[in-house]
């Protein structure tokens, strides 16, 4: 049986209390002399360790159950009552649950940050990221990065996404200079759909030394300007001296879909600390990846325009040095079983194994007893480019790779074959408990109807439930073979027996890749 819900602790539930009492002040008089009230109030009976809590649960409960209620002048009143200066983060991307708002509101927001901000001097990670949709809460300036750059010396985090108030102009004010301290300790940037240039990027990595993760769809073009353009950057005089501290290279939503070997080729020069790749590339761009030893989650998508195929580097690179890895994607047309043969034996060490491919070739029989991946935690397996192209190998595949993988958490099925059905979830059983599973999600990849594709039923629902005992999610019961009474029979049991676990029945099919 599933696990039961438990009691709220009663930590968060002072929290959660002190933060409704908080809201329920402000709501009733947004004014200056209830806000210094309030304050004082906190200030006295609340430990500053617990502000932060606080912090961040206002700002959450506002937006998401007070949304209609949370105008500018309300946001501001509460930033004023609960910014003091020992606060270590600053994150305000929950208010963006507001929805739309008027310009006017994001000015009047922006300015009491900007009269907030120089006092956070011991402030190290700030999130303004926002909804890349709408014009809503939060959202970052030029001013604003001008106050950070010259207050917020200990900055570690800045997380920026989809705010296009952010210019190249804007981040030239975290560059220390003699006039102002900047963020040099910055070690973590993202600033997806911003308005910024890739050589605005290039300039940020090559001038930060301590920048591990830049989180920007143009990765690739930033980090190529800088192997291309040594003389503005000075990198040909430095590049034996001088190496970048990047942990993850992430160019796998850029735009232009073309190969990233020279990516690959000056991350194996320059980044020596890489843990976390995810780039686009040919079968011949892999094998070059050996030379980065730390090497651990590794995405490959064999896919630039046209489809590549996975051929002899790939499959050298993982058997030389699969086990080194912790995390594998692989995104590609066809997916051969011998490929999957060669993860199986070779990347011992994997936790999370994602297969997403258009067809899959079954070119030879697969041995249970020659995968070695016990220690898998998560496994994706998506087969297929829509809803309607069946994957009659895909049964075979998934109890191959789940057999051995007793520690299994997590396991999505994407895939459209008739047998997967209540016989297939038996099978599957028998060979592995799944006793760790917490989530199960079964679904015909991309889907864009409402209706049963899977001959899972009912009583496979019930199944998984009463088998797996710390199951949390299962879904999606719109493509199986499951009426909407049945459903709601389902989730009363659940309420009536208390089940930490929640029935995905929705039309949405949220993993849908755009690139496949």
């Amino acid at each position: 049986m599933p696990q039961l819900h438990q009691p709220r602790q009663l930590l968060w539930s002072c929290i959660s209390a002190i933060s409704e009492m908080v809201i329920a002040q402000t709501l009733s008089c947004p004014e200056p002399i209830q806000n210094v009230s309030t304050r004082k109030l906190l200030l006295k009976y609340v430990p500053p360790l617990l502000l932060q809590d606080i912090l961040n649960c206002v700002m959450r409960m506002i937006a998401i159950h007070h949304a209609p209620r949370a105008s500018a002048k309300v946001v501001t009143c509460l930033l004023e009552i609960l910014i003091h200066p020992r606060l270590l983060e600053l994150r305000l991307s929950d208010l963006s649950y507001v929805g739309s708002v008027e310009l006017e509101a994001l000015d009047m927001v922006e300015n009491t940050l900007i009269k907030l901000l120089p006092s956070l001097s011991h402030l190290t990670h700030l999130n303004l990221s926002t909804n890349r949709n709408k014009i809503t809460f939060p959202s970052c300036s030029t001013e604003i990065l001008q106050v950070v750059g010259c207050s917020c010396p200990n900055l570690q985090l800045l997380d920026l996404n989809h705010n296009n108030r952010v210019t190249g102009e804007g981040l030239l004010y975290l560059y220390p200079s003699d006039t102002r301290d900047g963020c040099a300790k910055l070690e973590k940037l993202f600033i997806q759909d911003c308005s910024i240039e890739p050589e605005d990027v290039a300039m940020l990595i090559h001038f930060f030394p301590n920048l591990q993760i830049v989180g920007y769809k143009e990765l690739g073009t930033s980090l190529q300007m800088l192997k291309s353009q040594p003389r503005k950057f000075s990198w040909k005089r430095r590049r034996y001296q001088y190496c970048l501290k990047l942990t993850h290279v992430d160019n796998s939503l850029s735009r232009v879909q073309r190969c990233d070997g020279d990516v690959v080729d000056f991350v194996c020069e320059s980044c020596p600390d890489l843990e976390n790749l995810k780039v686009r590339v040919c079968d011949e761009d892999v094998g070059g990846m050996g030379r980065l030893e730390k090497l651990k989650h590794l995405e490959l998508r064999f896919y630039t325009g046209v489809h590549h195929p996975i051929s002899l580097s790939t499959l050298s690179y993982l058997m030389d040095h699969g086990h080194r890895l912790v995390s594998l994607a692989i995104f590609c047309n066809r997916l051969h079983a011998r490929h999957i043969q060669t993860i199986a034996e070779n990347c011992i060490n994997l936790k999370k194994l994602f297969l997403h491919a258009n067809a899959a070739v079954m070119d030879t029989l697969l041995q249970s007893n020659e995968n070695a991946m016990s220690k898998l935690e998560v496994l994706s397996l998506r087969l297929g480019h829509d809803e309607l192209i069946m994957s009659p190998g895909a049964c075979d595949i998934a109890c191959f790779l789940v057999q051995p993988a007793k520690a299994l958490q997590e396991l999505y099925l994407l895939v459209r074959s008739h047998g997967i059905n209540h016989a297939f979830i038996v099978r599957l059983l028998e060979i592995n408990p799944l006793s760790k599973l917490k989530i199960l999600i079964a679904d015909a990849p991309r889907r864009t109807l409402a209706a049963p594709m899977l001959e899972l039923t009912f009583d496979t629902a019930y199944l998984i439930i009463n088998s797996c005992p710390s199951i949390q999610l299962l879904g999606n019961l719109i493509c199986w073979s499951v009426t909407s009474a049945q459903v709601a029979e389902l989730r009363a049991v659940i309420r009536m027996c208390n089940y930490n676990l929640t029935i995905i029945h929705t039309q949405a099919n949220r993993l849908n890749n755009k690139h496949f």
